[in-house]
């Protein structure tokens, strides 16, 4: 998965906001607040193709006391979150208390 373009992450005010730009502006539904640790994943996020997986790795790095569940759980509404607003592309994934792999569909 990955993020689309025409998005980026702005701190204002101490909030971290994200913002659409150009033709995104009338895709992106509302304003997305993140926290610290979620704008710390965006910029991994913009630069990259990602599984799940790969922010659990991050962010455990990063917070040594979290647990795998918990972060688990919590990068699924983050994601959720994401793909519900039109900021993630996301192929053949559901996300919300669980994950799972769907087939692509015939064009």
């Amino acid at each position: 998965m990955k993020l689309k373009d025409g998005l980026i992450l702005r701190e204002v005010a101490g909030q971290y906001v994200i913002v659409p730009t150009g033709k995104r502006v009338k895709d992106v539904t509302g304003v997305l607040y993140m926290t610290k640790p979620a704008a710390a994943l965006w910029d991994y996020m913009q630069s990259h193709d990602f599984e799940k997986e790969d922010l659990i790795k991050l962010t455990m790095e990063r917070y040594t006391d979290a647990t795998y569940d918990q972060v688990s759980a919590d990068l699924d509404k983050f994601l959720k979150e994401l793909a519900e607003r039109g900021i993630l592309e996301v192929e053949g994934q559901i996300y919300g208390n669980f994950s799972m792999r769907l087939p692509k569909q015939p064009k």
